[in-house]
């Protein structure tokens, strides 16, 4: 209370309504003496008239007045929004429960009894203009975190506009770029197709030998771009997730009879030893056939084309706690760190690939990997040569 009693009110107006000019002169000689800014009314129309005129930071009100008494006076203040913020403290001789309730229910703050004591009145006053600048300034507050939020929300809205502009536009160029390589595809195909039956009967018919060798590097550049030009293709709808996965039951070892049975001319070649090392027990997978042929396939092929000549090729199948593995290991020089790092990334800017291939086997057998769930891990083997994993989930039994 001292702490209250030592602030000052200075410049606080205060609206003083009383019919008894003893009672306006000692309450007026009190607040001045506190710097306040005081009016006086006599009656309720007065009190209105001046709340009209000017602002007040609080109204010290008596009860009882002729023809407009102070809580009449309290109700139509009550009324006006303009006015609904100011608090009201009544005066009043009268001290029954049933007057103070009724103050309290038309809106008044509080209630001093006449004759009142000044340090209690003043204490009184500064307690509810305290609260009435505070009330105020958390509705500007308030206005103002609405107003931020209004622009935010705004702001938003405009960002959720663009973006759904910009995810439009993206969705637009990703269907033009499917099917720009679409066209690519079948535009190398459809030419490709008219050279490949002519190159098979000019095999048959020329003798001489150096024409023969000619034929031979023609046919494996076409039967190359050709092979780029299906997994160009498939590259693409894996990507756009047109490519349907047809999911069925698969016997892995089967699987790899088919993919060596593809690669035997290759391997004889170049007389590599083939390894298999297996301990499944009949189990299988669940996948798209061709698509595993194609993807396991590619990274055999992978082994056979970096071999050395009699070297060899260790192929091993197990069945673990997580799934079902297949390992391809061989002795040539390796995986370059760029692949390893950067295997599922297409036409990321790394060493130049020895035999000039195309660079997309990696990438494309880690795309059909990921549609059926599998994880492949490429590394190099501390005794030499590289080692790629495939963990499948399953087994399936």
């Amino acid at each position: 209370m001292d702490t209250l009693l030592s602030e000052p009110l200075r410049g606080n107006s205060i609206l003083i309504v009383d019919d008894n000019p003893q009672n306006l002169q000692v309450l007026g000689r009190l607040l001045q003496e506190k710097h306040c800014e005081i009016e006086f009314a006599t009656n309720g129309p007065a009190a209105l008239e001046w709340l009209e005129s000017r602002k007040f930071d609080l109204i010290l009100l008596d009860i009882n007045m002729p023809d407009m008494n102070g809580f009449e006076v309290c109700k139509k203040i009550r009324t006006m929004e303009k006015w609904d913020n100011i608090p009201v403290i009544f005066l009043s001789a009268d001290n029954d429960r049933d007057s103070i309730l009724r103050g309290f229910e038309l809106g008044g703050q509080d209630f001093v009894t006449k004759p009142f004591d000044s340090r209690e009145l003043i204490v009184r006053v500064k307690t509810h203009i305290a609260l009435k600048i505070s009330l105020e300034k958390l509705a500007i507050l308030n206005r103002s975190l609405e107003e931020k939020v209004k622009e935010r929300t705004a702001e938003l809205h405009a960002a959720n506009i663009n973006l759904e502009r910009m995810n439009t536009r993206l969705m637009e160029l990703d269907n033009a770029k499917s099917e720009f390589l679409n066209l690519i595809s079948h535009e190398i195909r459809t030419p490709l197709n008219g050279i490949i039956l002519p190159v098979e009967m000019l095999k048959d018919s020329v003798s001489p030998a150096e024409m023969k060798d000619l034929i031979d590097i023609l046919d494996s550049s076409v039967r190359r771009l050709e092979n780029f030009s299906v997994n160009a293709l498939l590259i693409t709808r894996l990507k756009t997730r047109k490519e349907e996965i047809k999911m069925q039951d698969l016997n892995v070892e089967e699987l790899m009879d088919e993919i060596l049975n593809r690669a035997r001319l290759l391997i004889s070649g170049k007389h590599l030893k083939i390894v298999r090392v297996s301990g499944l027990r009949g189990s299988g997978i669940k996948g798209d056939r061709d698509l595993l042929i194609k993807c396991i396939g590619s990274l055999f092929d992978n082994a056979v084309k970096f071999s050395p000549e009699n070297g060899e090729i260790e192929i091993k199948m197990v069945e673990e706690s997580t799934g079902l593995s297949v390992e391809i290991s061989d002795n040539g020089p390796g995986i370059p760190q760029d692949v390893i790092e950067k295997g599922a990334e297409l036409f990321s800017r790394g060493r130049a690939y020895d035999d000039n291939s195309t660079g997309i086997g990696i990438p494309l057998a880690l795309l059909i990997a990921e549609a059926h769930g599998c994880r492949i891990t490429l590394r190099n083997r501390p005794e030499g040569g590289a080692n790629v994993r495939m963990l499948f989930p399953g087994p399936i039994k």
